[in-house]
């Protein structure tokens, strides 16, 4: 990510915090003014008929994240609206929908609406599955002008918008329980690396499970933890020359440096032993029973913190970002974020049904959207403008505080290619249980991106 990606979530952060209570949306219920083609009308005027729309998601309905809280409000508002547009949605987990998506593209069967991962556009656009969105938010610049403007760079392929971004993430927070840190006589959070190192021995050996860590879907290790490790060896610089084949490789002794260093923390007992066999939402499980001082997640969690944690718990959680590392090109303040996720059109759609396709996806994008997750403590891609503060918990204020000082760097799984993302995941719960070593796992890398 850029500095300019950084500009962007710190004034969305400022605009979060200075935003006035009230529970006005900003939006009128007249139909949005975008359209798919000159004179077409919302599709609850003239329709013969229903209009069926299909849409793919990972929002399943028993997350408690604020994103996933917000949509699925605004799912109903929008069937309300529109009383001619039936809706069916699917939402899986997150790593079955990764693999369906794939599978419905190669048929080019996908759904009329479908959440897009960063690191799939290219491909999609590509083989033409999805619709350009650059003509449709021309005709609707307030809602293009909503969006935080490095939220769209990511789903620009080609000089083409492909995606609407439904976020802005961090993902990979600490959470830690300050409580334990000292009882253990921890006095502050770790800025060294061998710091860090040291708490966790004495963690461990007051009792703790150090890092509370759910790898089973294999993006955990990689998202919530690589992303932003890695960026502390390498820095950004190598992984745009990764990104775009300018020379550097998987292979150069900075990113195998990262890996041994996400090794080391599994050597030294930081992680739980089933930590391939347990996901992120029972990771924190540890962590709210106080068995575990620590877990590594995305800004998703402040909000299922909130409402699943015991009072005890949220009273003594905060928030932190990996230490500096030695000798390491990345810096210390940078934390792996971007809005990796967007909602995208299927490109095979026409008329009303078109139509309607676009409607929802402004509604899951708005403002009213953006307002909605703020109060459930997400962030969206698009800037609040008028959300109740005192539905706000201290540690969302807590998180927006620490990005004043932060910048971004690059989310591994929303910008690298599939097949390069597949084997570092793969790569990475045999490099957790000590059965590759850095440099084969980083040779395996490569290699699938040579070949990609």
């Amino acid at each position: 990510m850029k500095k300019a990606a950084m500009l962007a979530l710190g004034t969305t952060a400022a605009m979060l915090a200075l935003a006035g209570c009230g529970s006005g949306n900003g939006n009128s219920d007249a139909p949005p003014s975008g359209s798919a083609s000159a004179g077409s009308t919302s599709p609850d005027a003239g329709s013969a008929g229903p209009i069926k729309l299909t849409l793919g998601d990972r929002l399943l309905e028993t997350s408690t994240d604020g994103s996933v809280i917000a949509h699925r409000q605004m799912i109903e508002e929008f069937k309300k609206e529109h009383p001619n547009v039936e809706i069916s949605e699917e939402s899986l987990q997150d790593a079955t929908y990764k693999t369906k998506i794939k599978t419905l593209a190669a048929g080019n069967d996908l759904p009329d609406v479908f959440e897009l991962l960063g690191s799939d556009a290219q491909m999609f656009a590509d083989n033409k599955l999805i619709l350009p969105l650059d003509d449709i938010m021309n005709q609707d610049p307030e809602w293009k002008q909503g969006f935080i403007p490095s939220t769209l760079n990511d789903f620009t392929v080609n000089g083409q918008l492909v995606g609407a971004p439904m976020q802005m993430l961090s993902t990979s927070l600490i959470f830690y329980n300050k409580e334990i840190f000292d009882k253990v006589g921890i006095t502050e959070f770790p800025k060294t690396w061998p710091d860090f190192l040291k708490a966790i021995d004495t963690l461990k050996a007051n009792g703790y499970t150090p890092i509370s860590l759910g790898n089973k879907d294999k993006w955990v290790a990689e998202s919530c933890i690589l992303s932003e490790l890695g960026d502390r060896f390498t820095g950004t610089d190598w992984f745009s020359s990764i990104k775009n084949r300018q020379g550097a490789k998987f292979t150069d002794k900075p990113f195998v440096d990262a890996l041994a260093a996400l090794q080391q923390l599994s050597k030294v007992g930081a992680f739980n032993t089933d930590m391939n066999s347990i996901d992120n939402n029972q990771q924190r499980t540890a962590y709210y029973n106080g068995k575990a001082a620590m877990f590594l997640e995305g800004d998703w969690a402040i909000s299922s913190l909130s409402s699943e944690a015991p009072q005890e718990i949220k009273d003594n959680t905060h928030l932190a970002i990996l230490p500096a590392v030695d000798g390491g090109a990345g810096k210390p303040n940078a934390v792996s974020g971007g809005a990796a996720w967007a909602f995208a059109i299927n490109a095979n759609l026409k008329g009303d049904k078109l139509q309607a396709a676009i409607d929802l996806v402004k509604k899951l994008t708005g403002v009213e959207e953006a307002n909605l997750a703020a109060e459930n403590n997400a962030v969206a891609a698009t800037v609040p403008t008028d959300y109740d503060k005192s539905k706000v918990v201290p540690l969302f204020n807590e998180y927006l505080q620490l990005f004043q000082g932060l910048e971004l760097s690059p989310i591994y799984d929303a910008q690298l290619s599939p097949a390069v993302i597949e084997t570092m995941n793969n790569g990475l719960q045999d490099l957790l249980i000590q059965s590759v070593t850095p440099e084969q796992l980083a040779k395996d890398i490569q290699s699938t991106y040579e070949g990609s």
